[in-house]
């Protein structure tokens, strides 16, 4: 019987049993919850609203690095709708809640186009501009209330056959919360969320791999804002709405939950988020004090433990397994060498070609600063199935001709033609469709997770939706599908390149430079592209393992697969090489079959010292 049967058979598995046992005790603690006083009613209420937000703010914070500022004036504008329309007009509450839901979506998605455009403190101070523009607003306009603010409406009772239930405020916001959780969570289990992680640490490798990021971050930051309507619409049941509960110290507020917490972390927003709304009633000093005391407890997280609470535990769970383990952390299998793992045969690519070139970069003109050329009418055609090599002296323009190829650049003349489309202007997203992948002089991955996870990116442009998808992916079909389809194809790439099960689950953080060196390899030849550019592989390897990418390399290029490779070390060049070109001082100086180029007086003269 075939693993994929005995996974579509498998009744039950202990993560199912786990959800479940959450499911169980998540609602029985809401009941209980719903049967309490009002005053513990109110307080687990306030907490669930700022749990709500500080998850959202998590997911833009922690995944991608964007600090936004601007969740007080999502939040504001969500509670003041809600409000607004059941009050004055009179509308539903349930049809209200997916109104405000795409009105605060619509918001995140302009304040994303336009905000994101910049990164770091630009972006936080853009953001926290909204906040204060939604402030002003509310302190002038009369539906709001002005300073005086407005009354927020009642939320409706359980009917009475339902009465034994509890208070129905506490199950609606126990219910916001718990869809809270449940998108966070389908997101960090699904295959988009290494992707997201690439966006945020190693955004060219991202690219490289077909993913749009800047569309990415807008999208991501159009569901945070979506997620804080939940918090806006909750609280606004809660009583009285003023603008001293949405102004820009309630921002910085829920960036401390997050951090607090632990960011990056399911949990720590929520034990963030419970600790700062309860810290005002258990520590019931004078205003000042407690203020002053808040303030010492952050600035020691920042200082001493900036992974926050959350951080600080896993890490403690790190050190105890790395103690009681008989491996080093990271190095599940250290005798597993990179060149002795039996890896399955390379499947060729379906794509039928004509032309007998896989790339044509004809008349290629490139300079950064107008009037100082790096390129001049340099051409670059690679025959299909070939190993071809380039090279030049420092500075002759071999990264920036890679670049170009593979969509980093645009050329200012010329013409890039790839498996017989012209691709010279689309960005590096884009050529991933047309069969081409790259590595990198310096491996860009993300170094917080593991190898195959690092691998597995290089699968984003092969399926399809999966960012969507992420939303709701546990519970998808196709998700489950998905997964061990990428599951597999990773684990068979880093075969391929002699990394066996222990290497697969290190994390690249822990792993020596050359298995990164071909972890990077694996990421981009696990899509099967036709077109593979290898920009220096042998970067600080030793002779071992260039001896190692060589045998790699011959045995991807008798599978059909073409590649480019940008290397210093000429004798490697050369031993491996079908054709080479080199270019110096951004001009061709030859370009032919590997002994041609090696007998060329030029070549020799310039490149070669001889």
């Amino acid at each position: 019987m075939s693993e994929l049967t005995i996974n579509q058979r498998r009744p039950f598995s202990f993560k199912k049993l786990a959800i479940l046992l959450f499911l169980v005790l998540y609602l029985v603690l809401t009941l209980a919850l719903a049967h309490t006083s009002n005053y513990d009613q109110g307080l687990f209420l306030v907490g669930v609203v700022f749990a709500i937000l500080a998850l959202s703010l998590d997911l833009v914070a922690g995944t991608l690095e964007l600090y936004s500022l601007g969740h007080a004036g999502l939040f504001a504008v969500s509670a003041y709708t809600t409000t607004i329309l059941n009050v004055n007009y009179h509308w539903n509450l349930a049809l209200i809640l997916p109104i405000v839901i795409c009105v605060n979506g619509v918001l995140g998605l302009i304040i994303g186009a336009l905000s994101l455009r910049v990164s770091g403190l630009y972006f936080a101070i853009t953001t926290y501009i909204f906040t204060l523009i939604v402030t002003v607003l509310i302190q002038n306009l009369a539906i709001t209330g002005s300073y005086q603010g407005i009354p927020g409406p009642p939320f409706p009772n359980f009917p009475s056959s339902l009465s034994s239930m509890g208070t129905a405020l506490v199950w609606a916001c126990s219910f916001a919360l718990l869809v809270t959780i449940a998108i966070i969570w389908s997101i960090r289990r699904s295959a988009a969320y290494p992707v997201l992680l690439s966006v945020r640490d190693a955004e060219p490798f991202a690219a490289s791999a077909g993913v749009r990021t800047s569309r990415t971050r807008v999208l991501i930051f159009t569901l945070s804002a979506a997620i804080a309507a939940l918090a806006g619409w909750a609280f606004c049941f809660l009583g009285f709405l003023g603008p001293s509960d949405f102004s820009g110290t309630t921002s910085i507020n829920i960036l401390v939950m997050v951090i607090l917490g632990g960011m990056n972390t399911l949990v720590g927003p929520i034990i963030g988020a419970a600790f700062i709304s309860l810290f005002p009633v258990v520590v019931a000093w004078n205003p000042l004090w407690q203020e002053v005391l808040f303030g010492a407890i952050f600035v020691f997280v920042i200082v001493v433990i900036p992974e926050g609470i959350v951080g600080v535990f896993n890490r403690a769970v790190r050190n105890i397994r790395a103690h009681f383990s008989k491996t080093p952390p990271g190095l599940v299998e250290p005798s597993a060498t990179m060149a002795t793992t039996a890896a399955p045969s390379i499947e060729k690519p379906e794509e039928v070609f004509t032309s007998e070139f896989a790339l044509e970069a004809r008349n290629i003109d490139f300079s950064y600063v107008s009037g100082v050329p790096v390129l001049v009418n340099v051409d670059l055609v690679v025959r299909r199935g070939s190993i071809h090599g380039l090279i030049g002296p420092n500075g002759s323009g071999k990264s920036t001709l890679v670049n170009l190829l593979s969509g980093q650049l645009s050329p200012n003349a010329g013409s890039i033609v790839l498996n017989g489309h012209e691709v010279g202007h689309l960005p590096a997203a884009e050529r991933p469709k047309y069969g081409l992948m790259r590595t990198f002089q310096s491996a860009a991955m993300v170094r917080s997770i593991t190898t195959k996870d690092n691998v597995s990116i290089g699968l984003y442009s092969k399926y399809r939706w999966i960012l969507t998808r992420s939303l709701i992916w546990p519970f998808l079909p196709s998700g489950h599908r998905d997964e061990r389809s990428i599951d597999a194809s990773a684990t068979a790439a880093l075969a391929r390149v002699g990394m066996g099960p222990g290497w697969a689950r290190a994390k690249v953080a822990d792993i020596p430079h050359g298995v990164e060196q071909l972890t990077q390899m694996a990421a981009a030849y696990v899509g099967t592209p036709s077109v593979l550019i290898l920009d220096e592989p042998l970067a600080g390897l030793s002779a071992g393992e260039v001896e190692t990418i060589a045998g790699i390399l011959r045995d991807l290029g008798s599978s059909g697969v073409t590649i480019i490779v940008v290397e210093h070390q000429t004798r490697f060049i050369f031993s491996v090489c079908d054709e080479i070109t080199v270019i110096a001082a951004g001009e061709l100086v030859k370009a032919g079959a590997a002994s041609d180029v090696r007998a060329d007086s030029r070549v020799r003269e310039v490149y070669l010292g001889q």
